[in-house]
């Protein structure tokens, strides 16, 4: 199978020459297969998610709920925790399936892969055969450029996990999705309950012992920072939710709305190209734009009118005097 334009017609983990001068230079490869979220290095939104969830579960399980009246402390303990750890369940299930075809599965990730440039990315598919992954991987299947290997059923790549998301993974990603709009709706909801509470009737909040001689300054504070961060995330999950319901009933990926949604932009500026219908373009020509030299020969013969006035005025012969003006 071969690159129509040759681009990838070359041996797996090699990359092709750039020509500098004239002169073939090797590149270095650079890129490597990633086979799931928890390839190294991590991502910085990776880092931030981890630094999220570490934060909501140490403020609700750790002081919210205890100051919650009993029974509700019991109860908030058993379904949020229940809902902490099915969140956690999905999101590490999630990142830690491998979403690539099964014929790209079998390759070594530690192996170099070659990077091609944007231009000819088109072109690295051949009969359902992918040249880079070196793969058969059927008409469904997409190169993911982030993990640098071709995803069946591909939706698109979560810079949240770290990962694609695919055939294999998908609904471990919608049920992380789910179990975070319930768990952030349960954290704001805890953490609104105490910031109030605290101002109706603040000896209900004062049960768990270890809280009786606390100042409670810094707990309306940090309750406070709790719910804006809380609804700050729980509106961005609760849009994602919406938008993935909304693909489901359509029954198209991530990547097929985006491609429409691309293909109706370009549709929408070719619109404005084109002329408009109403405009009667025979009877309304375009004004013509003149060149330099037409306006130097447009001002020569207002000069030699001019002239030829002056002379007539004058009671001269002008061709005589044009005469004697070229022989001088």
């Amino acid at each position: 199978m071969i690159c129509p334009k040759g681009c990838c017609a070359r041996p797996h983990g090699k990359i092709a020459p750039t020509h500098a001068g004239g002169q073939s230079q090797a590149v270095t490869p650079v890129r490597y297969g990633s086979r799931n979220g928890w390839t190294l290095p991590p991502t910085k939104k990776q880092l931030v998610v981890w630094m999220y969830y570490a934060y909501f579960a140490v403020v609700t399980l750790g002081i919210y709920i205890p100051l919650l009246p009993s029974p509700w402390n019991l109860v908030s303990y058993g379904v949020v925790g229940g809902v902490f750890f099915l969140h956690l369940v999905a999101y590490v299930t999630t990142g830690s399936i491998d979403a690539a075809h099964p014929n790209v599965r079998t390759n070594n990730y530690s192996s170099p892969l070659p990077n091609i440039h944007r231009s000819q990315r088109e072109f690295i598919f051949k009969n359902e055969y992918c040249t880079v992954c070196q793969a058969e991987v059927g008409p469904k299947a997409k190169h993911c450029w982030s993990c640098n290997k071709c995803v069946i059923d591909f939706d698109h790549h979560c810079m949240w996990l770290n990962t694609c998301i695919g055939r294999r993974n998908y609904w471990f990603f919608f049920a992380m999705v789910v179990s975070g709009v319930i768990l952030l709706l349960l954290v704001v909801i805890i953490a609104l309950f105490v910031f109030i509470e605290h101002y109706i009737n603040p000896a209900m909040l004062r049960t768990a012992p270890q809280f009786q001689k606390v100042n409670a300054v810094w707990l309306l504070v940090l309750a406070g920072f709790t719910v804006l961060l809380g609804l700050n995330s729980l509106v961005r999950m609760t849009y994602l939710l919406g938008f993935h319901i909304y693909l489901l009933c359509k029954n198209i990926s991530t990547y097929d709305y985006i491609l429409r949604e691309r293909e109706a932009e370009r549709d929408a500026e070719a619109a404005l190209k084109e002329p408009s219908p109403d405009v009667d373009e025979s009877r309304t020509p375009a004004t013509p734009v003149e060149t330099t030299s037409e306006i130097a020969v447009k001002i020569q013969s207002l000069a030699i009118e001019f002239e030829r006035c002056t002379m007539a005025v004058g009671g001269g012969d002008y061709e005589r005097n044009l005469g004697e003006q070229h022989d001088t």
